[in-house]
């Protein structure tokens, strides 16, 4: 159990810590007189018009992240088939090896390119994580329920303790060789550790075999409950963004320290926890469709209402709470109908799949619009708000039934609190 845990959170500390090291590297550090002119001139183009609009800094962090998503994304494709094909401690181990080569070789190479290798290689994490819980589970004498929650709560702890490590490294070591080579000592223990995970496994599936349950099982659950995976995909993607556009919001209009700011990121993670405890009650339609009424709300207030640090604090639990609540309810109803259908593992990974596809498009689409100087920084804020309106038309179309869901399908889906497992 322990080697499992310890591997999750020095990992995804790596993983969180290497992105915020980014966006201080390229965005926040980025001085337009230092500039070296881009290689193609269209691309230089869209940079000059990005720096005449005054939404560089959004860009690029936008921009980054979706790299990082579509690597995670690209990842998936395969390491979700290799999870049934490999031991748990070899995917462990790729996937650490993998990140701590990340840390190093964006000091040399293309960073944005290196950052998608990082995605795949945090995405077999992921993989190897979903895979381990009942294994552990059966070899330890613990519910799955149990054994879940130790790894759910390693991997919220270890994403928002790497945030705030990472800008805390950017904004206080000066050598980038030095705040790197940090990331790499503890991705590099991860990496010894994850040889230590070793349950007993079932026979393997072959690749091929796990590549077509994965596209069939994707294709039915779209077909069948379409509603639910694309309104939980987006209320996933409009949360990732907006995490990112209220910090560099608190950096460029409130003239918050990078490291101050990136508290911010910790108070959505408060509302969340608030939001999965009421999501219990809130098991009809309406009051899925309010909550995420009540959550572009709040997002299109907060360039207007917050003025500073205890103001962003604040709207950051409220949106946290809004976004959970609701999020946690289309998620959970999503598994309970794949555990009916006797296939609770394709649930979970078709949802994250799904999940992420949306992740990858609202913050890809975000950035390229900063980027080509259509979408102010303000503009992020009312472009999300109106998406969580069309997350609630959506809604409107689910099979959400207006009663609590079987008590037997109920305890399959309580074991993972989904609102709590990405990044």
């Amino acid at each position: 159990m322990w080697p499992a845990v310890l591997v999750t959170v020095l990992t995804g500390m790596g993983f969180a810590g290497l992105k915020f090291i980014l966006i201080g590297e390229i965005a926040i550090d980025f001085v337009p007189e230092h500039h070296q002119p881009l290689y193609f001139a269209w691309m230089e183009k869209i940079l000059q018009t990005s720096l005449a609009k005054g939404t560089v800094h959004e860009a690029i962090t936008q921009g980054l992240a979706a790299v990082l998503t579509a690597g995670v994304l690209l990842g998936y494709l395969i390491n979700a088939p290799l999870a049934g094909a490999w031991r748990v401690a070899r995917l462990f181990v790729l996937s650490s090896a993998g990140v701590a080569a990340g840390t190093m070789l964006t000091l040399w190479l293309n960073q944005w390119l290196v950052a998608a290798f990082v995605g795949i290689a945090y995405g077999t994490a992921c993989a190897a994580r979903g895979k381990v819980v009942p294994l552990l589970a059966e070899g330890n004498g613990r519910s799955s329920t149990q054994v879940s929650g130790y790894l759910n709560a390693a991997l919220v702890i270890s994403l928002l303790a790497g945030t705030k490590f990472g800008m805390m490294l950017h904004h206080q070591v000066e050598n980038p060789l030095y705040r790197h080579g940090v990331l790499f000592a503890f991705v590099m223990a991860a990496t010894l550790l994850g040889f230590l995970v070793n349950p007993r496994e079932p026979a393997p599936v072959p690749f091929r075999e796990g590549v077509r349950e994965l596209m069939g099982g994707t294709v039915a659950l779209l077909r069948e409950r379409w509603a639910l995976l694309v309104g939980g995909g987006m209320a996933w993607g409009i949360a990732s963004a907006l995490v990112l556009a209220a910090f560099m919001d608190s950096v460029d209009r409130l003239h918050i320290a990078p490291a101050q700011a990136v508290n911010l990121v910790v108070f959505p993670a408060v509302g969340a926890i608030l939001g999965n405890l009421l999501s219990h009650w809130m098991d009809r339609r309406r009051h899925v469709i309010s909550a995420l009424v009540g959550l572009g709300l709040a997002i299109f207030l907060y360039p207007i209402l917050v003025v500073g640090m205890k103001s962003g604090a604040l709207f950051m639990v409220l949106i946290g709470l809004l976004f959970s609540a609701p999020t946690n309810v289309l998620d959970a109803r999503l598994l309970a109908y794949a555990a009916a259908q006797g296939r609770p593992g394709r649930g979970s990974t078709v949802m994250s799949l799904v999940h992420n596809a949306f992740i990858l498009t609202i913050g890809s689409g975000l950035a390229i619009l900063l980027f080509l100087g259509y979408m102010t920084a303000q503009g992020q804020f009312e472009a999300l708000a109106g998406a969580c309106l069309v997350t609630g038309v959506v809604v409107s179309r689910t099979k959400l039934k207006d009663q609590r869901p079987d008590p037997v399908i109920s305890d399959l889906t309580a074991e993972i609190p989904t609102s709590l497992q990405r990044s």
